[in-house]
């Protein structure tokens, strides 16, 4: 009986050598070179929209990956339990550390590559991006959700008890970055494009080419750059204690490459204010209902309060 990979991998015409697993997907040895099998979320026609604007971005100089098409001409290959593939070309490279400055430069110069390419590709007029002042005020929600629950809650655990303590200052935060948003949505019309949608470390390495590429697009939306560089900057500065010397660097590396206006730099300050990861963790405990509490859980708002405080201090002056 053959493997769900080795199922999905029959629909296209390639020799397979060799099938190495790697974090969430398949390298592949091939007659045809090393390729990338990957899970895939989404309809056929959000695959075919996909790989035509990864087609896009290499015609206009940016050598990224290329999804290929089945024996069918299907962009999906499915394996024998109908999971759902793609198939594309595998980059190796170096993950760009963020210990080191001059990588966390490469990949801001490389993502304001990628967004120069972007902003030329025809985007369909029936899209609309998902407002980001709308999206704020949703998971703004979330905190409140949450305090209204332990509120009505007669028993208390540490974690209850932490976020009763914090939840205010953060709260604080995500409604001003709501008002920030508000006001740049009503006063500017900024132009949405196709954006990478999870640009961190992982997803931008150096090749063998001597360059800096973005990898693995399967998040890929309509929306507004500042997301992706909030996304990236938020990844680097979190492991750097939000120093302003490494956000100026990276800010420095991308403006090199495309220019960031008074309104871009608003929003990228309001994303970056806007307490991300408190919220998910609000979202976390509250679907989970827990009668107990994972120490993990108080573990991560711990670290969430403090990081909070240097996050604090660099955006006193940002937004």
């Amino acid at each position: 009986m053959y493997n769900q990979p080795e199922v999905a991998l029959e629909n296209y015409e390639l020799t397979v050598s060799r099938i190495i697993k790697g974090r969430g997907a398949y390298i592949c040895d091939t007659s045809i070179g090393q390729k990338m099998l990957v899970p895939y979320r989404g309809h056929e026609q959000r695959a075919r929209t996909l790989r035509d604007t990864l087609a896009f971005i290499q015609r206009n100089g940016m050598d990224v990956e290329q999804i290929l098409e089945t024996k069918e001409q299907c962009i999906i290959s499915r394996d024998n339990c109908e999971a759902a593939y793609i198939l594309k070309d595998y980059r190796p490279g170096r993950e760009c550390s963020a210990d080191n400055i001059e990588d966390m430069c490469g990949g801001s110069r490389a993502l304001a590559q990628l967004h120069n390419i972007l902003e030329k590709y025809p985007f369909p007029t029936d899209i609309e991006a998902e407002s980001l002042h709308e999206k704020a005020v949703r998971k703004c929600a979330q905190i409140v959700k949450l305090k209204n629950y332990i509120r009505r809650h007669s028993k208390t655990n540490s974690f209850e008890h932490l976020f009763y303590e914090c939840y205010e200052k953060f709260l604080e935060q995500g409604q001003k970055s709501v008002q920030i948003l508000c006001e740049l949505e009503n006063s500017t019309k900024s132009a949405p494009i196709y954006c990478h949608g999870a640009y961190n470390q992982h997803n931008v390495v150096y090749t063998q080419s001597g360059r800096w590429l973005p990898v693995n697009f399967e998040t890929m939306h309509p929306g507004y750059p500042e997301t992706d560089i909030a996304e990236y900057m938020r990844k680097m500065l979190e492991k750097n204690h939000w120093d302003t010397a490494v956000a100026d660097a990276i800010l420095d590396g991308y403006c090199s490459v495309r220019k960031l206006d008074t309104a871009s730099m608003r929003r990228l300050g309001a994303l970056l204010l806007f307490p991300e990861k408190f919220c998910k963790l609000c979202n976390h405990y509250t679907n989970s209902r827990k009668s107990w509490v994972c120490d993990r859980d108080v573990e991560k708002l711990t670290q969430l309060i403090q990081q909070n405080e240097e996050r604090e201090e660099y955006l006193h002056n940002m937004v």
